[in-house]
């Protein structure tokens, strides 16, 4: 597919973010025997996008990455401690014109993904690459996850989360 061209990287972003649908969450992602929830899918992100750059004439990819906050969480489960890697990254997403690559904008995101195997890293990036695209593109899921209350925080949550805040990076 031929890219249209004479668009700067704005009236790109602008004509591609146009024609992007809605991407549903097709994704059923297990939390525990009895827990789910449904997620949008890196790959149907992917997708959306890809063809939309190729007629814009955009190339995207993340120029920075960067661990916010790394570490081990422990859990106390009735099977004894759950340990698992938690890390949080920084991305920054680079949209550039091909037919000028000194035309570009950058978006940040953030990620995090926690693993009791190795792939905390993996997820942390795939988190923070798919949500920079879907902001840039402003691609809706078709909800909002601020139409239902956050569960509610145990004391102890609440007094960890107060302590990280109050604590000098």
């Amino acid at each position: 597919m031929e890219a249209i061209k004479e668009l700067n990287i704005f009236q790109s972003m602008a004509q591609a973010t146009s024609e992007i649908e809605t991407v549903a969450k097709n994704l059923a992602v297990q939390v525990t025997k009895t827990s789910s929830y449904k997620a949008v899918s890196e790959k149907d992100i992917l997708d959306a996008v890809k063809p939309i750059e190729s007629k814009y004439g955009i190339y995207s990819f993340p120029v920075s990455r960067k661990i916010i906050e790394s570490g081990i969480q422990e859990r106390e489960t009735q099977y004894g401690v759950n340990k698992q890697l938690f890390m949080r990254l920084e991305v920054v997403y680079r949209f550039v014109n091909i037919d000028d690559p000194e035309d570009y904008i950058e978006v940040t995101s953030y990620g995090d993904g926690i693993d009791s195997g190795d792939k905390a890293t993996g997820k942390a990036m795939t988190y923070a690459d798919k949500y920079a695209l879907m902001k840039a593109y402003k691609i809706s899921t078709g909800d909002d996850p601020d139409k239902e209350a956050s569960t509610k925080l145990t004391n102890e949550q609440k007094q960890e989360t107060e302590a990280k805040m109050q604590s000098p990076k």
